[in-house]
């Protein structure tokens, strides 16, 4: 759900002396001056990153070079190269970071007396110098020979011919970067939008804030260039960021950061777009410098709100369809209210169901029917109130309706989708008349559909694969840029997916070496995952549901997944669990045992 959280949030604070954040910023203006910092100490040390001195066999040697390049992109090329006979490393000169995961082990059929290693790899995608890894355009695996051997003159193994591109695992991304979101404003300004990075683990946690404010004055990433505001051009961090000291961040950027002529509000998105970036570091006072502008500090500045996803509970409100009607779940927040928005002689009939809550209204969109009597209806009413449900016009077998947050306030602060015919449609919570969603690049029929909690960045599932977008609404209506492939491991179709975190896709799908099905989380660029369940049988999951992890738990995947297959519910645990109806909440209902709790959902 996203109600304003109740009690107090537990921030990680790397400063000294932790600070609680009331509603409004202190803003004073100050003088020029800075004091000497300390250094904010790393949540880890970096592994161990083995040179080719290291190296004791090819297999090792090759195993090292692979995770070469990680690290500072600047020097990455020098790392490479440093793996190489001299005369190979004389014509290396590519730049690019391939980022490739292991399709056959490099172990399989190896001897250590073989002098050339064979590694079948799947392509990834390309890891920029700001952090981001731009997913690759689907092709076959991809089979590496590396020849080993020695150099005259030289001491231990060389690689002597190997593929002119620096290589870099996904497991080694895993091991040497952290996973960090930046944020850029929405175009309506009303929220924050996440994008995904990766932060070499080596730079020391002093110098990350200025890499991430390279990385923002650098724009977003390209998949969501046209959909987010970009800093103004010509931003730029004018010094380097000293450490927090006395509880203060100081920040220095060029003028063209806020031009002039620019909006009163201005200063106070780009302070709040600087604290969600650079944290969990929360220093008690952000002082930021523009030009030759006196500094504006802000002291205890109230920053949390501008992501929706801060509003998301620690323990979300649980359903099912049960008997044609939504029913809670027991052990879950206020099992025993009533449920959202609807009123008890309009839950009935119902197939499918979608709840999402805004700051101040609940939103609900419900199929009831079957075959051409399906419909689409939805209501919105403030927060604690019910409101009748209002038809959506809409032809075609219909999918599962979702809502995506604006962040705008009222009944007019959030979007529904759905597919009707396989194609996709957007609706509002008064009815009316759906729209065809707009899109270039249309993938094709849409099986299953996902919104993050931003409410903009959209997942979905067409022909078995899995894909990216961001939804783009306006007075014209709601329309969505190209969809971009994203590549789960090791399946070979994906059937559904859902939003486990900012930065996590709970994908469900066949899988590739036994034809069986699974459950697993995965980056939003498909290059990083972690398998939930890895066999569920061969009944194809129809639905997958998550309650997303809210950021500041410092946790990147949700504990709350659910998921049907065969017609009936299961929760996501170590094992696959069963809803039943003994996890029904309220009076018990008189029904035959044929029918079961199916179309689980959260209120989010």
């Amino acid at each position: 759900m996203r109600r304003l959280l109740v009690g107090v949030v537990a921030l990680a604070v790397l400063v000294p002396g932790g600070c609680g954040i009331p509603d409004r910023s202190e803003v004073t203006v100050i003088g020029d001056g800075r004091s000497a910092g300390v250094s904010v100490e790393d949540e880890a040390p970096p592994p161990i990153q083995y040179k080719r001195e290291a190296a004791t066999n090819p297999r090792e040697l090759v195993q090292y070079y692979l995770q070469a390049a990680a690290g500072d992109p600047q020097t990455a090329l020098e790392r490479v190269k440093a793996f190489l006979a001299p005369e190979e490393a004389a014509d290396f000169t590519n730049t690019d970071v391939r980022v490739v995961r292991e399709a056959e082990s490099i172990l399989g059929g190896y001897s250590p007396t073989d002098s050339v290693v064979t590694i079948t790899e799947q392509q990834v995608g390309n890891l920029t110098s700001n952090g981001e890894l731009v997913p690759a355009a689907p092709t076959p695996d991809s089979t590496y020979k590396i020849k080993v051997g020695t150099v005259e003159g030289r001491s231990g193994l060389w690689i002597l011919d190997a593929p002119q591109v620096m290589l870099l695992t996904a497991d080694a991304l895993s091991a040497f970067y952290q996973r960090r979101a930046i944020y850029f404003w929405n175009k309506d300004n009303t929220s924050l939008v996440p994008d995904l990075r990766y932060m070499p683990r080596s730079v020391p946690a002093v110098q990350q804030p200025t890499k991430i404010l390279q990385w923002l004055a650098a724009g977003p990433s390209d998949w969501l260039r046209d959909s987010v505001q970009a800093l103004p051009q010509g931003t730029d961090v004018a010094d380097n960021i000293p450490a927090v000291t006395d509880e203060t961040l100081q920040i220095n950027l060029t003028a063209q950061t806020i031009p002039a002529g620019s909006d009163a509000g201005a200063m106070d998105r780009l302070r709040r777009q600087v604290q969600w970036s650079i944290y969990p570091v929360v220093p008690r006072t952000l002082e930021i410098k523009i030009g030759r502008q006196d500094p504006v500090s802000f002291k205890d500045g109230e920053y949390r709100e501008s992501n929706l996803a801060y509003f998301l509970d620690d323990s979300p409100e649980r359903f099912v369809v049960f008997g044609g009607a939504v029913r809670r779940l027991k052990e879950t927040p206020r099992a025993e209210e009533p449920v959202p928005v609807l009123k008890e002689a309009a839950n009935k009939g119902i197939t499918t169901a979608a709840l999402s809550s805004s700051t101040t209204h609940e939103f609900a969109a419900v199929v009831t029917g079957s075959g051409s009597g399906q419909r689409l209806r939805v209501a919105a009413a403030p927060i604690g109130q019910q409101a009748d449900l209002k038809e959506v016009k809409l032809q075609g077998a219909l999918g599962q309706p979702v809502w995506a947050q604006t962040g705008g306030t009222g009944a007019a602060g959030a979007v529904g989708l759905i597919t009707a015919g396989g194609h996709l449609y957007s609706f509002g919570a008064d009815g009316g008349v759906a729209q065809r969603v707009e899109w270039q690049g249309d993938p094709g029929t849409v099986t299953a559909i996902s919104v993050a909690p931003d409410g903009r960045r959209v997942a979905l599932v067409s022909g078995g694969r899995l894909y990216r977008t961001v939804l783009n609404s306006s007075a014209d209506g709601v329309a969505m840029s190209g969809p971009q492939q994203v590549l789960p491991p090791n399946l070979k179709s994906v059937t559904a997916v859902a939003w486990s975190s900012q930065s996590y896709l709970a994908v469900a799908g066949v899988r590739a070496d036994n034809n069986r099905v699974s459950v697993i989380d995965v980056t939003v660029d498909g290059a990083l995952s972690a398998t939930r369940l890895a066999d569920i049988g061969a009944e194809p999951v129809s639905y997958l549901t998550a309650y997303p992890e809210n950021p500041i738990t410092g946790t990147e995947t949700s504990d709350s997944e659910a998921y049907v297959a065969g017609g009936e519910a299961w929760d996501v645990f170590s094992q696959p669990n069963p809803i039943t109806k003994a996890n029904l909440a309220g009076p018990a209902v008189n029904a035959p045992a044929t029918v079961k709790p199916t179309a689980p959902l959260y209120l989010n």
